[in-house]
């Protein structure tokens, strides 16, 4: 099965993501996969296939994360892309990493490294994905991109998840695995 650990954002924060998605998407021809806002997420880990198995032991090590772990607010406050705005492959809302983050993220990459899986690069920018390009992007989509304000949203960063990722012939199909919420008092 394919998984990952992810940051789940609230309903009125998606549906503030979905506003700015739908803006970008009619300004440009450029054929895209817009994610659907029910799968709007902050990854804090892809793990790609797994065995169904090792999810109890994947539990266990999100609950001893989680009880050293307060919960922690975080902004998102900008659009962007990746690699560049110029050649968007994947658009994303997003901002900078904070420390309580990026203590998050190190502390399960290394517990998970411990199970065989290999480090990841630290990211920067911490995103919720908004579209996949297929081909060159349009001009009025990288203007989109950078012209697009959006207005900081706090993410109450409060529990993470294990999320099941099913590739169907419509899209990603997530459903959640378990569910861990960081403690009150970290």
């Amino acid at each position: 099965m394919r998984a990952f650990f992810c940051i789940p954002i609230d309903e009125t924060i998606r549906r503030e993501i979905a506003a700015v998605a739908g803006t970008l998407r009619e300004g440009t021809a450029t054929r895209a996969v817009w994610v659907p806002p029910d799968n709007y997420h902050i990854t804090l880990r892809f793990l790609g296939e797994i065995d169904p198995m090792l999810t109890v032991e994947l539990e266990r090590i999100a609950r001893e994360i989680a009880e050293k772990m307060g919960a922690f607010p975080f902004t998102i406050d900008r659009l962007g892309a990746f690699p560049t705005v110029e050649r968007p492959r994947v658009i994303w809302v997003g901002g900078t990493a904070t420390p309580e983050f990026t203590a998050l993220s190190s502390t399960l990459d290394r517990s998970l490294e411990r199970l065989g899986f290999p480090r990841k690069r630290e990211e920067r920018v911490v995103h919720i994905t908004i579209a996949r390009t297929k081909g060159m992007a349009d001009p009025g989509l990288i203007e989109g991109i950078r012209s697009t304000g959006i207005p900081p949203n706090r993410i109450s960063v409060e529990r993470m998840i294990l999320m099941e990722s099913r590739l169907t012939p419509g899209g990603a199909v997530y459903s959640p695995l378990f569910s861990i919420p960081l403690t009150e008092d970290g």
